[in-house]
């Protein structure tokens, strides 16, 4: 993970003024801005960063202040800011505003009217110096620039309170709402502190070293002074240097191999301000206890890493970054509550295993789903023949363990080990079916449900389509009651139900529709006397998945989503392939404006016609037409490039032609043109500039 520097590709600015023939550099302000806070949660430190820097740099541009490049750190107290070589000013500039019309402005005599003159007063300039111009009378005033100081006293707050967090909270007497309560303010331009208050902490000069090994206040005179005084306090404020620390540290203490997973590495660099890695054990008793129980309550549990031998057996060793406190006390401590979890486990783990798959589903019968979509036990059933036709979808044959994968997914939900440790979930039923010798696939698919692997292979085939059966099922049941996400609340994951699935579709060669198995998925519901409203559904559907093929594709043009969406409807955006594709072949076509403009010709045609009742369709004799649309017919008709084709037949027919037959047999010939253009997209919707 590399630091999060930015730096951006302005011109560098420079101001010169000559003198004795030499040119000297005129000195400009550099912008240091750290905003302190309380630790925020790791997930949100990197996004955080580079949304600060985002927000202070496109304001400024937006402003009109120049600057060289800008830089940007973060950790879990503080998000820091630089922007080097600022004006000290904005520029001025000249705004035209607009006056009455011109025979409101003047009398018969051609003197000013009193509507000219409030207008003036109102500009603070005079009725001379106005000027006419289509119909109104026009003022050009100058607008002196605001000094930086000035500008960013607004600025820097705007940015702050523009950040988005997932949660976020109140403290004290706010009202205003923050990801975790501010402390401190620093905001320096040159050697001037810039004044403003936010969440009733001002702004100044000083920052603070690490909270707990050096909490005092110092005062940074520039970016570099900063970054050193900081690690002189206890804070390394760049991530990939925290990074660095983690991973040499850990190797370097560890008995023997550190699992060093970069996700379970980059949350514990935005845990901590000062890493420093420490070696602790737990009992060897519980080495007995599945793999991935003691990988689970290790790292996603605790955030420590476990630690391997040189055959690749887990060791009962563990490493854990600290952020500060004594190393004796921590490790105890870290110890005593890992052995606890791990003893925890074992009790459940050891209860477990005087049970089979099939009583954990029998127990399923009292857990609901949903008040009105039934019990888990039912949705096991909607699982099983759900997954059977998914996999039969994605080019899968077996039946028999496709059915089982479904059938015992949510199984391990009732068992004690998933009750203790809740992000067991799938890999505990997995674990259980190979003690109960199911099929390995059975087995595999059940323990990997919840993740989309990176490639769809024959050997995780199983898993992708029990992932997307789970998936299909939820946004079947829940859309079908009316329970649509808003805004930004999604209560039941739905959004991230669309997204697996559209992504998992993505993985595959075969034409997956969404639309045919979320039809399977209702039948599976009425069959269980579940009524859902299925237009309801598909309505929601369409609105959900194009916001999530917008999310999922975010360098694709928002006009290029329009046009590969269609008419947006359910039909037209359910398969993700085609849509991917759409969106790809648009995006390419329109690098030709002059293609986009001849694939635009007969689509506004035929919409003008339709509109006013007047379009026909017939069979078409290729003999009957122009050698132009004999043509263009062959290229319909054997998929033909089509640029060419259109333009001659445009350049040489009247296509709305007095002679009714001649005008039937171009509008038809037109639709075959229009069929074909739109497995592409709807060209009418991309902005040619």
């Amino acid at each position: 993970m590399g630091a999060l520097i930015l730096l951006d590709e302005t011109a560098q600015v420079k101001r010169m003024s000559q003198f004795y023939g030499r040119y000297t550099q005129i000195s400009m302000p550099n912008l240091l801005f750290e905003l302190g806070c309380e630790e925020m949660p790791a997930s949100a430190v990197d996004r955080a960063t580079a949304d600060l820097r985002d927000q202070i740099t496109s304001r400024l541009a937006e402003a009109g202040l120049s600057y060289s490049n800008s830089a940007a750190l973060g950790t879990p107290r503080r998000l820091i800011v630089s922007v080097t070589d600022l004006p000290e000013k904005q520029p001025d500039r000249e705004e035209e505003a607009r006056g009455p019309r011109t025979e409101a402005a003047f009398d018969a005599s051609g003197n000013p009217s009193k509507a000219l003159e409030g207008f003036c007063r109102g500009q603070s300039v005079s009725p001379k110096n106005t000027i006419t111009k289509d119909g109104y009378v026009w003022i050009t005033r100058s607008i002196p620039g605001q000094s930086t100081a000035d500008l960013l006293a607004n600025l820097l707050p705007e940015a702050i309170k523009s950040l988005k967090f997932d949660k976020t909270m109140r403290w004290g007497l706010e009202k205003a709402r923050f990801v975790r309560p501010i402390r401190w303010i620093l905001a320096r331009l040159g050697e001037e502190p810039v004044h403003f208050e936010l969440f009733g902490v001002a702004s100044g000069l000083t920052s603070r070293g690490h909270r707990f090994m050096a909490p005092q206040e110092f005062i940074p005179n520039s970016w570099d002074n900063h970054l050193a005084l900081l690690r002189e306090h206890f804070v390394e404020p760049d991530p990939a240097e925290r990074r660095k620390r983690i991973v040499t540290q850990a190797q370097s203490v560890a008995s023997g191999t550190p699992d060093l997973p970069e996700a379970l590495v980059k949350e514990n660099v935005h845990l901590t301000e000062w890493p420093t890695a420490h070696e602790g054990t737990f009992a060897e008793s519980f080495l007995t206890l599945p793999d991935p129980v003691l990988v689970t309550a290790m790292a996603k549990h605790e955030r420590f890493f476990p630690v391997r031998d040189r055959t690749g057996k887990i060791l009962n060793k563990f490493i854990s970054i600290r952020n500060n406190g004594d190393e004796a006390k921590v490790k105890a401590g870290n110890e005593w509550v890992l052995n606890a979890r791990f003893n925890d486990a074992q009790f459940f783990y050891r209860e477990d295993q005087k049970r089979t798959l099939d009583d954990f589903l029998s127990d399923t019968e009292q857990m609901l789903f949903q008040e009105k979509l039934g019990t888990i036990r039912q949705r096991a059933d909607r699982l099983a023949h759900l997954t059977v036709e998914v996999n039969q979808a994605l080019g899968g044959t077996n039946r028999d363990d496709a059915f089982k994968a479904g059938l015992y997914a949510k199984a391990d939900l009732s068992t004690g080990l998933v009750s203790e440790l809740s992000s067991l979930q799938g890999i505990i039923g997995g674990e259980y079916a190979r003690r109960e010798g199911m099929p390995e696939a059975v087995a595999q698919a059940i323990g990997s449900q919840y993740a989309l692997p990176e490639s769809l292979a024959d050997e995780n085939r199983l898993g992708v389509a029990l992932l997307l059966a789970d998936q299909i099922d939820k946004l079947a049941g829940f859309l079908g009651l009316g329970l649509v996400p808003k805004g930004s609340s999604d209560p039941f994951g739905l959004r991230r139900a669309a997204s697996f699935i559209i992504q998992g579709a993505w993985l595959t060669d075969a034409p997956l529709d969404i639309k045919t198995l979320i039809e399977k998925a209702t039948e599976q519901y009425k069959k269980q006397s579940i009524s859902l409203d299925l237009f309801k559904t598909e309505e929601a559907l369409a609105d959900l998945f194009r916001g999530r093929y917008e999310a999922l594709l975010p360098n694709v043009e928002h006009d290029v989503h329009a046009a590969a969406a269609l008419n947006g409807s359910w039909h037209q955006v359910s398969r993700p392939r085609e849509y991917l594709s759409r969106t790809q072949k648009l995006a390419e076509i329109k690098q030709s404006p002059e293609t986009v403009q001849t694939y635009t010709r007969p689509l506004n045609i035929l919409a003008a016609a339709r509109a006013k009742g007047e379009l026909a369709k017939m069979a078409v004799n290729p003999e009957e037409l122009t050698p132009e649309g004999q043509a263009l017919h062959q290229a319909v008709s054997e998929r033909l490039p089509l640029k060419d084709a259109i333009h001659n037949f445009f350049e040489s027919t009247m296509i709305n032609d007095e002679d009714s037959a001649v005008r039937e047999r171009n509008q038809t010939l037109l639709q075959m043109v229009e069929e074909l253009l739109l497995e592409i997209g709807d060209f009418t919707k991309l902005v040619i500039e």
